[in-house]
């Protein structure tokens, strides 16, 4: 795999993030040219940029079910330009939840779109409870004696340009129980109401949504 020809895109606002973290574990073991999607400059330009690229894996948060608008946005724009020529295309998606399911949308997205625009893709990784990390390494995961070594996998599907399958992620995360949803949906919660408070804003304060309609 020529290094020059691989581009990695990180749809996440955060460049310490967990979704550039797990884009700059990829590149120690590829190499390639990293974007920071909410950072760069013009959308068309980025497009060429893939256009050039042999191999283009894009990593981002899972925000209300899919990646960040941006990316959609990037994605309807390279949609509309067209002029692809079967670039492999890989996902990395992760979100708070522990859940499969509620992430696999995202990479749902990025197989339609390559369908549609002459890309091949080969296939992602969901990682759950990826939110608590912080962009900490992946061996601080809560099941990192599985994740790790499937993502590891992971990469090396990708260095060898063969399609990754989805039981890979599926098979190493399972759901867990109602007490652990329980305690889950507890910690996550404290930790919402903590970065809020950080930022200087009221989490009690009435909703100015709902006391304007």
């Amino acid at each position: 795999m020529n290094k020059s020809e691989i581009l990695l895109i990180c749809t996440s606002p955060r460049r310490k993030g967990t979704s550039a973290m797990l884009l700059e574990r990829v590149r120690a073991a590829i190499g390639g040219k990293m974007i920071f999607l909410p950072q760069s400059g013009s959308l068309n330009e980025l497009v060429s940029e893939m256009q050039q690229a042999e191999t283009i894996i894009i990593s981002g948060p899972c925000y209300i079910n899919t990646y960040p608008a941006k990316l959609i946005e990037l994605l309807e724009t390279a949609s509309f330009t067209g002029g692809f020529s079967g670039q492999k295309i890989y996902g990395i998606i992760n979100g708070g939840m522990p859940y499969i399911h509620t992430h696999k949308h995202g990479l749902t997205c990025l197989e339609l779109f390559a369908d549609k625009n002459n890309l091949s893709w080969q296939g992602g990784f969901i990682l759950g409870v990826g939110a608590m990390l912080d962009g900490k390494p992946l061996e601080k995961h809560m099941s990192r004696r599985k994740v790790v070594p499937a993502f590891d996998q992971f990469v090396r599907y990708i260095t060898s340009g063969k399609q990754s399958p989805d039981s890979l992620y599926i098979d190493v995360q399972s759901p867990p129980g109602k007490l652990m949803t329980y305690l889950f949906s507890k910690l996550l919660s404290s930790m919402v109401v903590k970065r809020i408070k950080k930022y200087g804003y009221d989490p009690e304060a009435p909703n100015w949504y709902l006391s304007n309609r």
